[in-house]
């Protein structure tokens, strides 16, 4: 979190900046982030009714240093005093309830492992009592009360969420522990006589029921409300309704793990481990209007900016625009609306515009429409940091990237635990004791390892015993890099055989080998690689599989990690990499041909037809009609511009062949003419 008041003020940065009084102003300023508060509001917190005569000073003083621990933007300041600007769910009161407001949301839904989990979340952000520099202030006591009244109801609620999941005896010595706490909250004594009758001891429900009673009359001089009346009867008569039905309603069908797909802006509720990551992007980005993610590939940068960035600016209800450039990137910025306010523009995977754009000039075009949005709207760009220095070439957008640069590295040991452990406990998963730690002792300090975790995870569930997970079946996936490979490979050996040459060449088509031999995937219209009903088959195959995405008409891998940890693909790439760069040029040059009504003027001449030709002959790889018919085209073309130039050759040679006969005559008559005239002058 980046400021706490749920106990003493903490500031995420504060390197012992911050003094007493700078954490009394930031906590006033955080009751009511983004109100205006008067100085003079502030001073009555610092000193009560007697401020000293340089109070504004120091006020200021406050404010100053604050702003270098939160960022210059972070306070505003007007004529009339200081507000606190800061994205939603930046101060943890803020965050706990929104945590508790959906807890009881999912618990009205149905669905209490969900709501239990979200509000332990809630809970867990309390360190002590809210707002505890403000003791004595009469306006912080009501707001410290109202905190303190939702903390107690969230622990209700944490145990009714608990009770409804068929826990009960888990739950029991915490309800006897909380009832000790606050003798006078009646739902406390409800809950703890409810989970005592479902753990079959009615005798002790009904003495605990009795002892509300008595306790109620005694500190309040008053009878129990009609809950734990209509609680009472209910036990009496044994109602059947109260019975738990099951020890622990049944997990989710579908596996909360991803695998090697990117988390989206839908799965934010399902996107752990990086929080304070989130918190500090979206910090960075309102401080300097450009957030540029960098890391290594395999480290998150995708879900971090969708699931992330942009699902936290889209629940301020602001405008959020997610692209990929592509082989084609000024294509895709066509998302943005043409009239209204610029919205926040994501563009993920950035480095596409360099690796997979040859076209230098729409490369150029693209950055400089960056450029361009930045100045009027936001830009949030995730990149890949081998690609990072391809900015240089592009200065405008690598101004604009440096003050908002963010290096994305390795989760620490507590946020891998949340990214394994938050998806297991929303799907009602157990996790066999050993496993987490054996997650993260082998992926922690690896900041290309998330894609291989989250997998190994995914196959480890489809091995779980019942809704356990264990570590057998971690270990029966391969583990972490193992897992790829064997899912990959129990796939392809899943096709027949007189199919897989089909698998290869579809794989291959959806990863380019950049000019360091790295692999790096590569989005394909799905309407240039399915061309009938058995291409589709072995698209879905790989759907299912996890192991490739089809989406919005493209066709693409789940990550890079494929091509590195499946050792058939290494060395299918290994062996004709140049090759795939001739299969990659031919399809998108048969496609733009296709697309423009195949003219002549697009067919493939000379070097580059004489180079595609050869390989397709000698490698025989499965061309799409399109692709064959491009390139049938570009050869009957050259053909025929070979025959036409021969004939020319012949036309020009019998033209050649009569100019020499009649120099030949010509000369003949010359001579004869030289002769006779000879002749005559010696007659005369």
């Amino acid at each position: 979190m980046g400021i706490g008041v749920l106990g003493p003020v903490t500031v995420e940065g504060d390197a012992g900046i911050l003094g007493p009084r700078d954490r009394v102003v930031l906590a006033v300023l955080s009751l009511r982030p983004g109100e205006l508060v008067s100085s003079e509001r502030l001073a009555d917190a610092l000193w009560g009714d007697v401020p000293p005569a340089t109070w504004t000073k120091v006020v200021q003083g406050c404010v100053a240093r604050l702003r270098k621990v939160l960022g210059p933007d972070a306070i505003e300041t007007s004529h009339h005093g200081y507000r606190l600007v800061l994205p939603v769910d930046e101060v943890d009161a803020q965050r706990f309830e929104r945590l508790v407001m959906r807890g009881r949301e999912l618990l009205t839904l149905g669905e209490p492992e969900r709501a239990a989990h979200l509000v332990g979340e809630g809970l867990a952000l309390w360190r002590g009592r809210a707002l505890v520099e403000l003791e004595g202030w009469s306006p912080a006591g009501a707001e410290a009360a109202r905190l303190e009244e939702m903390r107690l109801e969230a622990q209700e609620v944490q145990l009714d969420a608990a009770l409804r999941a068929g826990r009960y005896r888990e739950v029991l010595a915490d309800l006897q522990a909380r009832v000790a706490e606050e003798p006078l909250r009646e739902r406390r004594w409800a809950l703890l006589a409810l989970a005592q009758y479902q753990a079959g001891r009615q005798g002790e429900a009904l003495r605990t029921l009795h002892g509300a009673r008595t306790t109620l009359a005694g500190e309040l001089g008053l009878d129990p409300g009609p809950d734990l009346v209509a609680l009472e009867a209910a036990i009496l008569r044994q109602d059947p309704s109260l019975v738990a039905e099951a020890a622990l309603p049944a997990p989710s069908a579908a596996c909360p793990y991803l695998g090697l797909v990117a988390y989206d802006v839908g799965d934010a509720e399902a996107f752990f481990g990086r929080d304070a990551d989130v918190a500090a992007c979206v910090r960075r980005l309102a401080a300097t209007g450009v957030l540029a993610v960098v890391g290594p590939s395999g480290s998150g940068k995708s879900s971090l900016v969708r699931a992330g960035v942009a699902a936290a600016l889209r629940r301020e209800r602001r405008p959020v625009v997610v692209v990929t450039p592509g082989a084609h990137p000024c294509a895709a910025l066509t998302a943005l609306p043409d009239a209204g306010p610029a919205p926040v523009l994501v563009v993920d995977q950035c480095e596409e515009a360099v690796v997979l754009c040859d076209d230098a000039g729409e490369q150029a075009r693209f950055f400089t429409a960056l450029a361009a949005h930045a100045e009027r709207g936001q830009l949030v760009l995730a990149m890949r940091a081998d690609r990072l220095g391809e900015l240089s070439a592009h200065p405008d957008v690598a101004r604009l990237v440096e003050p908002g640069l963010y290096l994305l590295g390795a989760m620490g040991e507590a946020d891998l635990r949340a990214a394994i452990q938050g998806p297991a406990h929303q799907a009602g998963l157990l996790l066999e004791p050993g496993l987490v730690e054996l997650l993260v002792h082998e992926v922690e300090g690896k900041p290309g390892a998330l894609p291989l975790l989250s997998h190994a995870l995914l196959t480890t569930w489809d091995r779980r015993e019942d809704r356990t997970l264990t570590v057998e079946g971690y270990r029966a996936a391969g583990g972490i890099r193992g897992a790829v490979a064997q899912s990959a490979e129990d796939l392809y050996e899943s096709v027949p055989a007189d199919q897989r040459p089909l698998v290869r060449d579809l794989v291959l088509r959806l990863v380019t080998p950049a000019a360091d031999g790295e692999p790096v995937r590569t989005r394909v219209p799905r309407r240039t690689v399915v061309t009938d009903p058995l291409h589709e088959e072995i698209v879905e195959r790989l759907v299912a599989a996890r192991l490739v995405t089809s989406d919005d008409g493209v066709v693409e891998i789940a990550h890079e990690a494929l091509a590195r940890a499946w050792p058939r693909l290494r060395g299918w790439l290994d062996d004709d990499i140049e090759g795939q760069r001739i299969l990659r040029h031919v399809a998108g040059a048969a496609d733009t041909w296709d697309a423009m009504g195949r003219p002549d003027s697009e067919l493939y001449r000379g070097a580059r037809l004489v180079g595609a030709v050869d390989w397709r002959d000698r490698a025989d790889p499965d061309l799409t009609p399109t692709e064959q018919a491009f390139l049938g085209a570009s050869q009957a073309l050259a053909d025929a511009e070979r025959e036409a130039a021969a004939q020319r050759a012949r036309q020009q040679a019998s033209v050649n062949r009569r100019l020499r006969s009649l120099l030949v005559a010509a000369a003949i008559f010359l001579v004869a003419a030289i002769f006779v005239g000879a002749v005559a002058i010696a007659q005369r």
